[in-house]
Formats: structure tokens, C-alpha cells, sequence
């Protein structure tokens, strides 16, 4: 049974993959289509993943009138997650961003985690929402080449070194699937200390895409605002 979520969800990764390709720059109306007193949203995508990959989720968020703010410069998001943290913060400053909410998927919600402890000084990020993130790691990592995904694995020093730091944990929501067919870990995206939320959706990537999650998202924005 559980092979049918796998093709299911490998599907909505392919489309993902689509709206990567179609999209280089994101839309106009992402900063155009502003409403007062609306949280300003940095979008960052999971690992091997562009911006545009969140582009259905981005275009949900903008439509209510939040300024959306994809991190473009992260490209494939490869980069150490120190590095991309660095990135973020970047973004942050440039823009005078206050109040801000970082919604990340996967590795991008690891980044935002990241984030909180060491590039928030100026409290610009008001929380994370995480989606499908690997906080305990990932044994999956074993199985791909390429040294950027060990950094995700359970015993790299760096998933280590975030459990050991909960002082955060508490701006973060961690939203996931019922079924994660890329974060194989007991715990899969529980946080001690976050707000943890289980939905009754099978698949990594598809979770991004489901149309009841998406407003569940946008929800527990307005929640943290």
C-alpha cells in the first residue's frame, strides 16, 4: 500500500520540479499586492529544490496580501545550512523586514530553525512555520550521493547540535504529513518544544501542494502574527 503513496507523492515532486523550470523570477505580485498590517512571508524551499518548487504555496499566501519573499540567491538550495542561514538574514536586512514569518520546507524549515538561534538578534523573524522538516535527521540521506545531503543525516553535528538547542523551539510550528516517505526517523518533524501538527496527508512533497494544508498554513499565520 504504501507504494502507491511513494508514485503519488513522486508526482507532485515532478510537478514541483515544472514549476522550478517555468518559473526563474517570481511573480510581480508577490511585493505589488500588499495589504496593511500583513506579515511579511521568506519562502525557502527543501533541499536539491528552487523557490519555484513553493510556487502554489507562495502564489495562496500573496493572493491574502502578505509581501512574499522567495530566497532566490539559494538557487538549488545546496549550500551549508550556516551559509544559507546567512542568506536569509540577508534578505531580512535589505528589505527592513519586521515582524516576518519564515515558511520552509524540509531542509528550508531546518534553516529557519537555524536561523532563529543564531541570525535573529534584531528579532526581524517572528517564527518559523516548518513543513515535512527533518529536525532529528533523515536516514534517507544514506541513500543519495552528494555531501550536502549528509548534513541532514541524524548524526551530523549540526542536527545534533539543534537538538541540544530548544531556547527557540517555541516560534516554531512544525506542520507534517501522516506519512513522510523522505523523513525517516522515529520522531519525524516532532519538535520538543514547538507546536507540533499532524495532518492526514501521505507524502514529502505532496504536502506542499494539498489544498486543505495550504490553508491550514496560511491559518497558522495568522496565528503567529
Amino acid at each position: 500500500m504504501k507504494a502507491i503513496y511513494w508514485i503519488i507523492d513522486y508526482y507532485y515532486d515532478f510537478i514541483g520540479k515544472l514549476l522550478m523550470l517555468a518559473h526563474n523570477s517570481p511573480p510581480k505580485h508577490y511585493l505589488d499586492h500588499v495589504s496593511k498590517n500583513r506579515a511579511p512571508i521568506i519562502l525557502i524551499p527543501g533541499i536539491s529544490n528552487k523557490w519555484g518548487f513553493l510556487k502554489r504555496l507562495g502564489d495562496s499566501i500573496s493572493h491574502l496580501g502578505h509581501p512574499v519573499y522567495p530566497v532566490t540567491e539559494l538557487g538549488f538550495n545546496l549550500l551549508d545550512i550556516p551559509t544559507s542561514a546567512k542568506i536569509v538574514k540577508r534578505i531580512a536586512t535589505q528589505n527592513n523586514l519586521e515582524n516576518a514569518i519564515i515558511v520552509g520546507h524540509s531542509k528550508g524549515g531546518i534553516i529557519g530553525k537555524y536561523f532563529l538561534i543564531h541570525e535573529n538578534k534584531d528579532n526581524r523573524i517572528k517564527g518559523v512555520i516548518a513543513i515535512a522538516a527533518p529536525f532529528s535527521g533523515s536516514r534517507i540521506v544514506h541513500y543519495l550521493p552528494g555531501k550536502h545531503f549528509k548534513e541532514l543525516a541524524p548524526e551530523s553535528k549540526i542536527i545534533k547540535y539543534m537538538n541540544s538547542i530548544r531556547k527557540v523551539n517555541a516560534k516554531i510550528i512544525s506542520i507534517m504529513p501522516e506519512f513522510d516517505n523522505h523523513v525517516w526517523s522515529e520522531k519525524k518533524s516532532y519538535l520538543d518544544g514547538g507546536l507540533n501538527i499532524e495532518l492526514a496527508i501521505k507524502g514529502h512533497h505532496k504536502i506542499v501542494f494539498d489544498k486543505k494544508a495550504i490553508e491550514r498554513i496560511i491559518e497558522l499565520i495568522g496565528r503567529l502574527r
